[in-house]
């Protein structure tokens, strides 16, 4: 069982920075890498001000040991009253020195000078359940009961960002359609800071519409797919730099994925609307999708799939060059599309 300790969210802790209340020693704990870059950036700027990075010391917790950790804490701030430690995989430090430094280990955690604020970071869960019964995490966990300390979790369950994306969506003025929520938890693959860019897009398409004037972005994909869009191969470069090759690749495979549903749907007996309406949330795509299914058979779609996948075992076996099996992907697309409108 993880041992009680004072665990607070990201909100909480800018509070506490902003009121200059945060503890003297801090584990940044979760798999929100992003927010914590966030925090980290906050403390640089609210704590240290400029000329931080004179203040500002990093040691790597598979390298470190805590000699090395003991003598960065003790080191006195240059031209600022706070400097700050920052001990990244903290589990692996642990593991390596718990048994050969005991109890100072744990001293040095958490007592040391006034002037140094140490943040550890563990990238990962509160619940460690590599092994049965007490293992490393919770003998680390059991050191932040310490008045002086202070867990900062950087996680965030389904339900909890669902609720926050529904308050947010109400704020805008947006009907919080549970499938368009459910579309924003996964796009964003359920990380608050991608949630949040992904929440921005749709609340600006909400709004404005498509601007066919500016350049095409990853929001656009799906919809220029379904239409067999040249852009997807003018913009390919621009496209996968957004957010990496793997994440263009899995937007592609997904809108690819729906448009065979719905053609399944289709062939079932479905009306085009109502299987447009449930593969896809934005509204702005189901004009595209639905003139797609009046271009593609199932069999042709299906056959884009098959594409899409060889595609993925490309990308996995690293054997060729991604941006060129992403290339041929996005050429047969546009073509097959561009044979049907002849």
């Amino acid at each position: 069982m993880t041992p009680v300790m004072n665990v607070v969210k990201p909100k909480d802790f800018s509070r506490l920075l902003k009121e200059n209340k945060l503890p003297g020693t801090l584990l940044f704990i979760g798999e929100e890498v992003l927010l914590m870059d966030r925090a980290f950036h906050l403390i640089k700027e609210r704590l240290l001000g400029e000329g931080w990075e004179l203040n500002w010391a990093v040691l790597e917790g598979k390298k470190a040991t805590p000699e090395e950790l003991a003598e960065a804490l003790a080191t006195v701030p240059f031209a600022s009253p706070r400097k700050v430690v920052v001990l990244k995989e903290i589990l692996d430090f642990w593991k390596t020195w718990r048994q050969s430094h005991g109890d100072r280990l744990a001293a040095i955690l958490t007592h040391h000078p006034q002037h140094t604020l140490l943040i550890l970071q563990h990238v990962g869960t509160l619940e460690d359940k590599s092994k049965k019964g007490k293992n490393p995490l919770d003998h680390l966990l059991e050191v932040f009961q310490d008045p002086s300390t202070l867990v900062v979790n950087f996680s965030g369950s389904r339900e909890e960002l669902e609720k926050w994306v529904k308050k947010q969506l109400k704020k805008e003025g947006i009907a919080p359609d549970q499938g368009v929520v459910n579309w924003l938890l996964d796009v964003s693959q359920e990380k608050m800071a991608l949630l949040e860019a992904e929440l921005e897009k749709f609340i600006l398409w909400g709004r404005k519409g498509e601007d066919i004037e500016r350049p095409p972005t990853l929001w656009d994909v799906p919809a220029m797919i379904y239409r067999g869009d040249p852009r997807l191969i003018t913009h390919l470069k621009s496209l996968m730099a957004e957010r990496g090759v793997n994440y263009f690749y899995r937007i592609v495979s997904s809108s690819i994925t729906r448009l065979v549903a719905a053609l399944q749907a289709v062939e079932e007996g479905v009306s085009i609307q109502e299987a447009v309406a449930k593969a896809s949330p934005f509204s702005k795509d189901r004009k595209a999708l639905a003139q797609a299914l009046k271009g593609y058979t199932l069999a042709e779609a299906t056959q884009l799939l098959e594409l899409a996948m060889e595609t993925e075992i490309a990308l996995k076996s690293g054997a060729r060059r991604p941006d060129k099996d992403l290339e041929r992907l996005m050429i047969r697309l546009v073509g097959r599309r561009g044979r049907r409108a002849g």
